[in-house]
């Protein structure tokens, strides 16, 4: 069931930064597609948000949607696309969410928001 929601959800977002759809956006973070994706996100994974709020207080929305996207096991390549940031500005976001979250390798972030996901 929970790899059916990824498929759904990784189709939703591949359809969102696609050169046909009408409803592209080269960045999420702009506009009404940020929006559109945690709705379908949420929708999904109810829980997701508000537990990892209790494990990263003051997480901001745009530190939530990078842990939304690595959770759902987008590549670096993939979530730079889709913010629209460079390589170094991806890392700095990913490591000020394992600075919040207390891990010591952003490697096991990947790890821990699946463990949330998954919850």
């Amino acid at each position: 069931m929970a790899r059916l929601c990824m498929k759904e959800i990784s189709r939703a977002l591949i359809e969102m930064i696609s050169d046909e759809s009408p409803n592209a956006s080269k960045d999420m973070l702009c506009g009404t597609r940020g929006a559109v994706f945690r709705e379908i996100f949420i929708f999904h994974y109810p829980g997701f948000t508000k537990e990892l709020q209790k494990l990263v207080p003051g997480v901001t929305k745009d530190e939530e949607l990078l842990c939304m996207l690595v959770a759902l096991g987008q590549s670096a390549d993939e979530i730079e696309q889709l913010f629209c940031l460079s390589a170094e500005q991806i890392y700095m976001f990913r490591k000020a969410v394992c600075w919040k979250m207390r891990l010591e390798d952003d490697k096991l972030l990947a790890d821990r928001l699946r463990e949330i996901l998954e919850g």
